[in-house]
């Protein structure tokens, strides 16, 4: 039949990783995503891509501020954005502030 090939999946989407408003529960990160991502689309993309075993991913839509205005004083909205929260598996997510970043701790 001859070799099969070797497919390899490239996603347009890309996450990242934000420090939240609020404090969250060690084990969950928070990411800004693509509108079009699903809940399903980011857990498949966190445990196919970076190997992250993901127990639950919940979204909301942050509405864009209306507050700011151009350089003719009218109003800009800002645009709106999707953010998931990633509830991990076997991780503890701590943030460092001296190095502004993350740090995962696995037990």
């Amino acid at each position: 039949m001859g070799n099969p090939q070797i497919r390899l999946f490239r996603p347009n989407w890309a996450l990242t990783l934000v420090r939240p408003g609020r404090e969250q529960p060690q084990d969950t990160v928070q990411f800004r995503v693509p509108m079009e991502m699903t809940k399903c689309d980011v857990k498949n993309y966190l445990e196919k891509i970076y190997n992250v075993p993901v127990a639950a991913v919940r979204t909301r839509i942050q509405f864009g501020s209306n507050k700011k205005r151009n350089h003719l004083s009218q109003k800009v909205k800002q645009p709106d954005y999707k953010v998931a929260y990633v509830q991990l598996m076997c991780f503890i997510v701590e943030y460092n502030s001296n190095s502004m970043g993350y740090l995962l701790l696995v037990f």
